[in-house]
């Protein structure tokens, strides 16, 4: 049998993917500070080459090495919520159709709980290489997944203390919840995702549909 055109692809290294997910949240703040400025007339900056010493955006000291970025008035305005929270909703239905090719030879999802395991088992594992690690549902369309170690967030740790770890962390939680609520649409299912961190590291989603199961 032929190799899938897709196993042929090289793989992203996955420290490289964690590195690349932790960037989603200053870039959509440096996005937002941007557009920001420019609707208020201000000219945006240049694309020159970046050295140690660059200002990366308009917030006060952001150099690269930084994390000033995270001190950037606005940092959980709608804006950049919806920014980072969209960023997953693409990725999420491109995801979907990929992982849905591989699986083709099995059979059609239709079951909303299929679904929702689904994301449990093949999203995670592919995205976080583990699975949810558990998933309750009241059977009324309402689903609650549980990460008890959420690699995106496991490695913050802000010299501020653990308030103020937690804090930044609930930027990132935008992030998943876009992922996973374009998974379903891409099975025609709407949903309202609701993230929140429990135990650090620990997260939860409620997952809101009109589905019954």
């Amino acid at each position: 049998m032929s190799e899938d055109f897709l196993d042929q692809q090289s793989q992203i290294n996955a420290k490289s993917l964690h590195y690349l997910l932790q960037e989603l949240v200053p870039a959509s703040i440096r996005v937002s500070e941007q557009l920001r400025n420019a609707a208020n007339g201000t000219p945006a900056t240049e694309d020159i080459q970046t050295r140690i010493d660059s200002e990366l955006s308009p917030v006060k000291d952001d150099q690269p090495g930084t994390i000033n970025v995270f001190n950037a008035r606005y940092l959980h305005s709608d804006e950049t919520t919806i920014r980072i929270e969209t960023y997953g909703y693409t990725l999420g239905l491109k995801l979907a159709e990929i992982l849905l090719y591989k699986n083709s030879n099995k059979s059609k999802m239709v079951d909303i709980l299929d679904i929702m395991k689904f994301v449990c088992r093949d999203v995670w594992k592919l995205m976080y290489d583990k699975q949810m690690d558990n998933l309750r549902t009241n059977h009324r369309g309402t689903f609650v997944l549980v990460d008890n170690d959420y690699r995106l967030i496991n490695r913050l740790n802000s010299a501020k203390g653990e308030s103020d770890t937690l804090e930044k962390a609930k930027l990132y939680m935008w992030f998943p919840c876009g992922v996973i609520r374009g998974i379903l649409m891409s099975f025609g299912v709407e949903a309202n995702v609701v993230g929140e961190i429990t135990s650090f590291p620990g997260v939860v989603f409620n997952i809101h549909t009109s589905i019954n199961n």
